[in-house]
């Protein structure tokens, strides 16, 4: 079908309409390009979509984001503006045809572009003067920042799987990520470049040569085609450095990561409902509960009682638009919710317009999964009992031979035990040899049991059901003969039938930032040290007969800097000095090492 034909059949739906006597107008209006000045004179672009014809004013939504702002992606102008309130989406600095530099994009100053915004759009005579925020990760982050500089007609916010810069990224504990080249490249230039961001064989594959080859990780969104005069920050002699740089320059250096963080005080002023959404495999979920947490433990009684939380068996874009397939898994249809929705639902209830959503019967809503029900408690923390089951590693050998042959996880502290030995050789190249399985790896894939360097521990299977809801954490009792090196630790659930699914994401720990990750401090030959693990929110209940799988092996990835296990400066060690890292984990009953379980809370419904 030529575009002629297809744009004739187009057409003819409409006119179908007509005939039969529907409206023929789409119900909304949409004004593009609208420029809107802020209070340095900078011009920020924007697309605003209101409902057709009208008679009065509406309540807004303002969505500030580097993505796209004609609503292509997920849709949202439309459906909002049909339900009554009016959609502005306007690009950050450096976006689309804003001006300014995507510098100022990270910290404060798109906070008081947001607060411009809010105001600018209070303003107009289509406005009742009530503005909600809306987006997911970065433009969650963008509602945080928004909400920092207090605008008086900000009513309400909802940002969902918001990142949370200098915490969740551009490094995980300490470890820089390859991903944030590619987001980079994504936002390169000032067009959304969909067609790289939806091609990871281009990326993946730029990845892995780059992880080839050794190349310094400082090169990596050079290498993926990212300008350096693009995504470029002034460092401290106002020096144009790419982002990625100064990024990697600043490594565990807690005043530059999170200098535009809310603080203690900005969330005590803020006096507006919260919707925060995150998924047990939502990559940003660090950050989105940093937030949810840091809101409750400072805002008032008042405020903090009307944040809502929902937490469900979603990945980072699956929280966003919930589906029956997410990452391998399938999702119960209990769990597929319509985000759009549910946000209309609650903003309306926000702004007086409406009731509490029916879904909320409780201030947190959380998936149980397999007993795929949702459950409610006041706070995340009373999903939890309070209690954990400790399993520890165990190996009479020592060092478990294979996924066939494994370690286990027992109940109690084990005797006199050689420790296992891990070997981290920073020269080998693992993800070469399971690069067919890393485009297609989800959270049901298995193959990481079987690589040559992992180490495995299996449970009994179990004798009850037995439901978790919090974070698994991971202690490990190590000494290593290198000053520095990275571990790898993932969680399975293995049913009876052999097929498995994770506890939530794996969990990367460098070895120097084990006490925190602004807090380095390199290890002496022989030292004997806790690395201690801590793994996303989940809560599953695991059947009888299932069995838990602990997956340990050093990282050497090309999703991450690589650690050369020198002790050197971060993402500027030479591979030439690259040493191996012979890591002793210890797990006997003077230095156990152990897996422990959060227990979930019996549960209830409705309010209190």
């Amino acid at each position: 079908m030529t575009w002629r034909s297809r744009l004739a059949a187009g057409l003819l739906l409409p006119l179908a309409a007509m005939a039969q006597g529907a409206p023929p107008a789409p119900g909304y209006d949409i004004e593009m390009s609208r420029m809107i000045r802020v209070r340095d004179g900078t011009e920020l672009e924007a697309w605003i979509t209101k409902p057709a014809e009208l008679t009065r004013p509406v309540p807004a939504v303002l969505e500030l984001t580097q993505y796209d702002i004609d609503g292509g992606r997920h849709g949202e102008p439309p459906f909002f503006a049909l339900h009554g309130y009016a959609f502005v989406q306007a690009y950050v600095r450096g976006r689309g045809r804003s001006g300014g530099l995507k510098s100022d994009n990270l910290g404060s100053q798109v906070g008081r572009d947001g607060y411009d915004l809010v105001e600018w759009i209070a303003g107009q005579p289509w406005s009742n003067g009530q503005v909600v925020m809306y987006g997911g990760s970065y433009v969650g982050m963008t509602q945080w920042r928004t909400a920092t500089q207090h605008p008086p007609h900000l009513t309400a916010i909802a940002p969902y799987v918001a990142i949370y810069p200098g915490w969740d990224i551009p490094n995980t504990n300490g470890i820089p990520q390859s991903w944030t080249a590619v987001i980079l490249s994504y936002t390169s230039g000032r067009s959304l470049n969909t067609s790289v961001f939806s091609n990871p064989a281009y990326w993946m594959g730029k990845m892995l040569e780059h992880y080839a080859a050794q190349r310094p990780f400082d090169e990596l969104d050079r290498a993926l085609g990212v300008a350096a005069d693009d995504w470029w920050v002034p460092d401290e002699r106002g020096q144009h450095v790419p982002l990625m740089t100064l990024w990697l320059d600043h490594v565990g250096d807690a005043a530059f990561n999170l200098a535009a963080e809310p603080k203690a005080e900005d969330y005590a002023a803020m006096g507006f409902p919260v919707l925060t959404a995150t998924g047990f495999f939502d990559d940003d979920q660090p950050g989105a509960l940093r937030y949810y947490r840091n809101h409750l433990a400072h805002a008032r009684g008042e405020v903090a009682a009307k944040h809502y939380l929902v937490v469900g068996p979603w990945d980072h874009g699956g929280t966003q638009e919930p589906t029956r397939e997410i990452a391998g898994l399938t999702i119960p249809d209990a769990a597929v919710l319509d985000m759009k929705e549910l946000h209309r639902q609650w903003y309306d209830w926000a702004l007086g317009r409406g009731p509490l959503p029916a879904f909320f019967k409780d201030r947190v809503a959380y998936f149980m999964g397999g007993a795929n029900e949702w459950r409610y408690v006041r706070t995340l923390e009373e999903a939890s009992a309070g209690t954990s089951l400790a399993l520890y590693l165990s190996e009479p050998s020592g060092t478990p031979a294979d996924v066939y042959h494994s370690g286990r996880l027992v109940a109690h502290k084990p005797g006199s035990e050689p420790p296992a030995l891990l070997v981290s050789d920073p020269h080998e190249l693992p993800e070469l040899e399971v690069a067919q399985y890393l485009a297609a790896e989800g959270v049901t894939s298995q193959f990481r049991s079987g690589q040559k360097r992992a180490l495995v521990f299996h449970s009994e299977p179990f004798t009850h059901d037995t439901e978790i809801a919090g974070q698994m954490r991971l202690t490990l009792e190590c000494a290593a003969d290198a000053p520095d090196f990275d571990l790898w630790a993932q969680v399975m659930m293995v049913m009876p039938d052999g097929s498995a699914v994770q506890l939530g994401l794996p969990d990367v720990r460098r070895a120097r930032f084990r006490n925190g990750v602004f807090s380095a401090e390199l290890l002496r030959p022989g030292q004997l040290v806790q690395i201690p693990f801590e793994f996303s929110w989940t809560a599953w209940r695991i059947p009888a007969g299932a069995r838990l799988r602990l997956v340990l092996m050093p990282l050497n990835s090309p999703f991450y800097q690589k650690n050369y296990n020198t002790g050197g400066r971060i993402g500027y060690e030479d591979p030439r000095q690259a040493r191996i890292a012979h890591i002793q984990l210890r797990h006997d009953a003077g230095h156990a090492s152990v897996l422990r379980l959060p227990l979930a809370a019996s549960p209830r419904s409705g309010h209190d």
